[in-house]
């Protein structure tokens, strides 16, 4: 009688490996994005044959490694909603820095890691405001709104409360972190 092995696919790690080391802007969070939605349907493929199978299947997570000063955050804001609904984890490790929107970025892995000397970084929203009155007032109600929504996200995802960024707002401009710290304020779970 013949016998047959059954093999199901596997995913090498290395495809799983992303890195922003630039500025955060729209090519930047672009390829970050075609890369986890692609991951995630390889990922819904591979669900479907072993659910076939009636095998489990563990999706590997999804690392992205972070050393950025920062940028753009209607883009960032756009990555942390690609994140959020990736049913594939999604690990961020900062490597050297994670500023602004890198923070930003940090704080919404499905776990978070740092290395020992690595620094995350926090502050306000940043904004020019240009133009006619009009367009001035209703740039700073914008950046009010995006700045809440920065908030929000630290608040969501850290042990950090909004009492605690209104000291930071009043008594500094940046906020750098150690690792140490962003560990106990729970910006990471993990320190590598």
């Amino acid at each position: 009688m013949k016998q047959y092995i059954l093999s199901l696919p596997t995913i090498e790690a290395t495809d799983r490996n992303l890195y922003l080391s630039k500025e955060v802007n729209q090519s930047s969070i672009e390829e970050l994005v075609k890369n986890i939605i692609k991951i995630n349907e390889e990922d819904e493929q591979h669900q479907k044959i072993y659910d076939f199978y009636k095998f489990p299947y563990e999706r590997p997570p999804i690392k992205i490694y972070l050393d950025t000063y920062g940028g753009l955050l209607y883009q960032t804001f756009g990555l942390v909603s690609v994140m959020e609904s990736s049913k594939t984890p999604i690990h961020t490790i900062v490597t050297g820095c994670a500023m602004s929107a890198g923070f930003i970025i940090l704080i919404s892995g499905h776990r978070r890691f740092a290395y020992k000397m690595s620094t995350p970084l926090y502050h306000q929203a940043s904004t020019i405001l240009i133009g006619e009155v009009k367009n001035v007032a209703d740039s700073y109600i914008e950046a009010k709104r995006v700045q809440y929504m920065m908030e929000k996200i630290v608040v969501k995802k850290t042990r950090i409360t909004r009492l605690k960024l209104r000291d930071i707002y009043n008594l500094k401009k940046d906020w750098y972190m150690t690792s140490s710290e962003a560990k106990r304020l729970g910006v990471v779970d993990e320190i590598i």
